[in-house]
């Protein structure tokens, strides 16, 4: 079988990986068209065999410049990749489909919407006790009581924008004494000096306080097709950096399992998807949010002898799928490389 995808977003930590993972399908033929938003150097752009810059996921000419670019390159697949883009991409998947096109993202649009924001993902799962602690707020004075109202000072408590990639926007609120003269980029902070950045913003937008999550971290790659979970894997993070694993082990979490499992199948979700926890104080795992896509961090699952971006694009296609035997307890440590352009 012979495939032509675009890969809308070139320039993540993880986007060479994931490229390679694509070329190495072994009874899939793929040529590999990246896009990117601005930046002309973009890592996948030195891979792929055509480039192209385009607008962001809300610009109202988004759908129309992708459309551009699937006709002139006879685009077979498209595997969207920032958050942004998916819900545009799948209420259209009706005129890519007219065009030959297969849009690896959820078809149900609405499911999608809420899986994509955390303030609607939250509600939506309210009554479950996989849910945090949280409160919504969308000003300076509803911050301060949302962060009093969790305990804070007494308590260290958290806060996101409810709509955000990766870590940005997330900081740990804390009246812990940070040494900022010898630790690294660090997301701890006091609600005073927060505040004081904060006050030079106009408008606030939606922002979710939350409790503070002290337990392991979890990272959960699954692959599904309307709600129907094909694979699901666990890898606790064990090492970030700039919110991106760079050391993680594969573990066979039931607990997780069974609770992400339960996620996509009431969120009738498709393709891949990601799924994050942290445990709790009380030991129980809590949900921190949904990434309806590729995962920054996807590749891991490929030393544990599993490709998701394979098992992706035959659930896409009907095509029969390649037994799934995953290697628990293995490990994954990312190293810095360098590409000359």
């Amino acid at each position: 079988m012979n495939l032509k995808v675009l890969w809308t977003i070139s320039d993540s930590m993880g986007t060479i990986s994931d490229l390679k993972m694509l070329k190495n399908i072994n009874d899939i033929n793929i040529d590999i068209v990246t896009a990117d938003r601005k930046n002309k150097n973009s890592l996948g752009f030195s891979i792929s065999d055509k480039k192209y810059i385009v607008p962001n996921g809300e610009a109202p000419d988004y759908i129309e410049k992708i459309k551009v670019i699937c006709q002139n390159e006879r685009i077979t697949t498209l595997i969207p990749q920032y958050g942004d883009e998916l819900v545009p991409l799948s209420k259209n998947i009706p005129i890519f489909d007219k065009l030959g096109v297969k849009i690896i993202v959820t078809p149900d649009t609405e499911k999608l919407s809420i899986a994509n924001n955390k303030k609607a993902l939250y509600d939506y799962f309210a009554c479950c006790d996989f849910i945090p602690e949280y409160i919504c707020v969308s000003t300076l004075d509803e911050i301060e009581k949302a962060i009093q109202n969790l305990g804070y000072p007494d308590k260290t408590v958290c806060m996101k924008p409810a709509s955000s990639e990766g870590s940005k926007g997330f900081y740990i609120i804390t009246d812990e004494k940070v040494d900022i003269l010898n630790e690294g980029l660090n997301t701890k902070i006091s609600w005073k000096m927060l505040k004081s950045y904060l006050k030079h913003y106009n408008d606030i937008p939606d922002i979710l306080v939350m409790e503070y999550l002290p337990g392991d971290e979890y990272s959960v790659d699954c692959v599904c097709k309307d709600g129907e979970t094909i694979v699901t894997i666990p890898r606790r993070r064990v090492e970030t950096s700039m919110g991106v694993a760079v050391k993680s082990i594969i573990e066979k979490n039931e607990e997780i399992i069974d609770i992400s499992k339960r996620i996509i199948k009431a969120l009738n979700l498709s393709y891949n998807i990601n799924i994050q926890f942290k445990y709790a104080q009380d030991g129980k795992p809590k949900l921190i949010e949904i990434n309806p896509r590729v995962s920054g961090s996807l590749v891991a699952n490929l030393g544990a002898g599993v490709n998701m971006l394979e098992l992706s694009l035959k659930l896409a296609y009907n095509l029969p799928l390649p037994s799934i035997d995953v290697k628990w307890g293995s490990k994954m440590i990312r190293y810095w490389d360098q590409m000359y352009i």
